[in-house]
């Protein structure tokens, strides 16, 4: 199955650039969208914006003004707000926006473009700048790639990109795969100077883990005060009184779900994916069970679902920003549901539900003084990266370690692996739905941010939030621990045991626990490495990158890291460039 139609993309794009080429030979040949367009003297800008929350999102131009917002928002600013605020408050108003979003402003009047997005950037805004061409900006990094190319604009690969990715499956900071290509950060508001060709970056929110003093009862019931008003806000979007909710084994994404339904919220589905004994599958459908959802199950049994059309389903959904494997069961399983999970289509609803996050804000990576440069071989997704001289190869990572030396793991957690990593399991789908979850609220992330250390540890202000306040969701077993996270002991020692335990079964190459177990299947399905292999060669024997760079990358895919990781990341930051450099 081929399913996603790259005709009908969605997002922003749009372009100012040199007098060298006419308005007209800049749409004709940079990226058609069947939706908005406005052109001005300099340039032009476009949106094809999803079909859903489409009492939010929204393309206007008045008076010289084009607003467009592309997301969903919880706060009460309507669409001729959007304008009333600007007329008075220029774009400052941005920073009183709640939800996920992006979007633009272009104002004719003083030529100048706005660019903004939410505090985890959670849809992305890409941005090419060079004095002497212009400006270019979309919500795909690929759309900047395929017109500059198309407009034959010089543009070059970041080495750094091609390294983190290899050697940690993520990318760090504001970077990408062209070095003149940058991701605007979160909580940005990015202006650019049309008449000038300047551009500068306001960022009105930074996190930060200050300590605030508070017992225990107190952070307890803030906490469940903004996770219920976040619940509302996010499932109150849904058309038709119908939600549809992802759901495993674990705490978070049942956390959301139950307590919808206990404030209200009913007529509620739910999907899991998982092998078919694996206790994601069981757990969940218990869970399911238990609260009355209509539950539907997608069962994996082979990896062979990663092969379907790997650059088109997987990498370029996220432009290869994160390992491709990591999103592909989510996003193999959503974006096909008609054929993947029987009598379910999720065109039908506005949001698609996750729990996504959760564990970061209760204390999953609260661990204090943790040393980041003796520890920069464990801080990606890959796993612990031992050749330090292939870790020296990216030049932006000492600046990296020395700012998160200061400010600490669990910042590190928000700025760096769920801006730039996690969060793309929900850009991979954001063709198709839009994601939610109540974990994203930045106020209950802020205060999560202030609660003592101590109540974090083994995540005890989470288990005792939820026992005091939703019961329900502790009479589940939980898939970390295999028991009912009834009290600390169980919470504590269950973790310890299982981590053994399956560490064990893996270590002696047995079956063990895991909603998609790549070290078994990739052994028992051996034409996965097999077209892993035909992939790098192919894309090796390329005059793209340099030969020290090819050589460097075949190293690291022969190594063997536990579940394949480095030859899923490596094959992903092959087909990143194949993608955007590949003529």
């Amino acid at each position: 199955m081929s399913y996603m139609d790259h005709k009908n993309t969605y997002g922003v794009f749009g372009a100012f650039v040199s007098n060298k080429y006419s308005k007209k030979e800049l749409y004709n040949n940079g990226i058609d969208e069947n939706g908005f367009f406005q052109s001005i003297k300099k340039g032009w800008v476009s949106a094809n914006l999803l079909d859903k929350n489409i009492k939010d999102r929204f393309f206007k131009t008045k008076n010289g003004i084009t607003i467009c917002f592309d997301g969903v928002q919880y706060s009460t600013i309507n669409e001729e707000d959007f304008f009333k605020k600007y007329n008075e408050e220029n774009s400052s108003f941005l920073k009183d926006l709640k939800g996920t979003y992006s979007g633009f402003i272009l104002d004719e009047n003083n030529g100048s473009l706005h660019l903004f997005n939410d505090p985890l950037s959670t849809k992305n805004i890409y941005y090419f700048f060079d004095k002497n061409i212009g400006f270019v900006f979309a919500n795909k990094l690929h759309k900047i790639s395929a017109f500059l190319k198309k407009q034959k604009i010089s543009y070059s690969v970041n080495n750094d990109a091609i390294y983190m990715m290899a050697l940690y499956g993520f990318l760090l900071e504001d970077n990408t795969y062209i070095n003149e290509v940058k991701k605007l950060p979160y909580a940005s508001i990015l202006t650019y100077s049309i008449d000038e060709n300047t551009i500068s970056n306001k960022t009105w929110h930074s996190f930060t883990n200050k300590t605030v003093p508070v017992t225990i009862n107190d952070a307890e019931k803030r906490i469940d005060t903004l996770f219920v008003k976040a619940v509302k806000d996010s499932w109150s979007k849904d058309n038709d009184n119908k939600h549809i909710t992802l759901l495993s084994g674990g705490m978070d994404a049942r956390t959301n779900a139950i307590v919808a339904k206990e404030i209200g919220f009913n007529n509620i589905s739910s999907i899991t994916f998982g092998q078919k004994d694996s206790k994601d599958i069981k757990y969940a459908r218990e869970i399911a069970k238990g609260e009355g959802f209509l539950h539907k199950e997608r069962f994996l049994e082979t990896p062979m679902y990663l092969l379907d059309n790997i650059i088109e389903n997987y990498v370029k959904p996220n432009d290869g920003m994160i390992m491709f494997h990591s999103s592909a069961h989510t996003s193999s399983t959503i974006r096909n549901t008609n054929s993947t999970i029987r009598n379910t289509n999720v065109s039908n609803y506005s949001n698609l539900h996750t729990g996504q996050i959760g564990d970061a804000l209760f204390g999953s990576f609260s661990t204090q003084n943790y040393n980041f440069i003796k520890n920069r071989g464990s801080i990606g997704y890959t796993g612990f990266v031992s050749d330090n001289k292939l870790l020296d190869k990216i030049e932006c990572l000492p600046e990296v370690l020395k700012k998160y030396q200061d400010l600490g793991l669990e910042l590190f957690t928000y700025e760096q692996r769920i801006i730039n990593a996690t969060i793309y399991g929900d850009r991979s789908l954001s063709d198709v739905i839009d994601n939610s979850s109540p974990f994203y609220d930045l106020e209950l992330i802020n205060y999560c941010l202030s609660i003592p250390n101590a109540y974090k540890q083994f995540q005890k202000i989470y288990f005792s939030w939820l026992s005091k306040y939703h019961k329900n969701t502790l009479k589940y077993k939980w898939d970390k621990i295999n028991m009912k996270p009834s009290n600390d002991l169980k919470i504590k020692y269950g973790k310890i045991l299982k981590k053994y335990y399956n560490g064990g079964k893996k270590y002696f190459n047995l079956n063990y626990e895991s909603m998609n177990p790549y070290q078994i299947w990739l052994k028992d399905f051996p034409v996965v490495i097999e077209t892993f292999n035909f992939i790098v060669e192919e894309e090796l024997s390329k005059n793209i990158l340099d030969n020290d760079v090819k050589q460097d990358l075949l190293n690291i895919y022969r190594n063997n890291i536990f579940e394949y990781r480095n030859k899923f990341a490596v094959v992903t930051s092959l087909l990143a460039i194949k993608l955007h450099f590949d003529s």
